[in-house]
C-alpha cells in the first residue's frame, strides 16, 4: 500500500480514530491527508462528528432489552437463532465421528475374533 485514492483513505479513517491501523498504513494514510486538501477536510469532519457524538451522555438500557432482541431476532430470523436445539442438534460431528469410528473398530475385532485361524498376532 504505497498511496491511497479518495475511497480507500476514506475507508482507513475509523481505524485510524480507533488506532487499529498498522504502523505502514498509517504513514501512507498521514502522508494522504497532508496532500489531500478534500481527504483532510472530510477526516476533519469525521473527527468533529465522533467528538460531538462522545459528548452525548450515556444511557442505560432498559432492563428487558436483550430479551427483546433475542425474541425480536428470533422472530424476523423464522427461528435460525436463539431457538432451543434437540439433542440431536446438539451433538458435535467431532464427537460422532470419533463414535462411529470406535464402533467400526469395535465390529472389526469381533469380526476378527470370531475367526481365530485368520488372526496373525504376533
Amino acid at each position: 500500500m504505497s498511496t491511497l485514492d479518495h475511497t480507500q483513505a476514506s475507508e482507513l479513517f475509523s481505524a485510524y480514530w480507533d488506532e487499529e491501523l498498522s504502523s505502514e498504513q498509517t504513514a501512507v494514510l498521514e502522508e494522504h491527508l497532508g496532500s489531500c486538501l478534500s481527504c483532510r477536510q472530510e477526516y476533519q469532519e469525521f473527527e468533529q462528528m465522533l467528538g460531538a457524538a462522545a459528548t452525548l451522555p450515556q444511557e442505560l438500557a432498559p432492563p428487558n432489552f436483550v430479551a427483546g432482541a433475542v425474541k425480536r431476532v428470533h422472530r424476523r430470523s423464522r427461528g435460525r437463532f436463539f431457538r432451543v436445539r434437540r439433542l440431536g442438534e446438539r451433538i458435535p460431528y467431532e464427537l460422532f465421528s470419533l463414535l462411529m469410528l470406535g464402533l467400526i473398530l469395535a465390529v472389526y475385532l469381533m469380526l476378527q475374533l470370531n475367526q481365530p485361524g485368520r488372526l496373525n498376532l504376533p
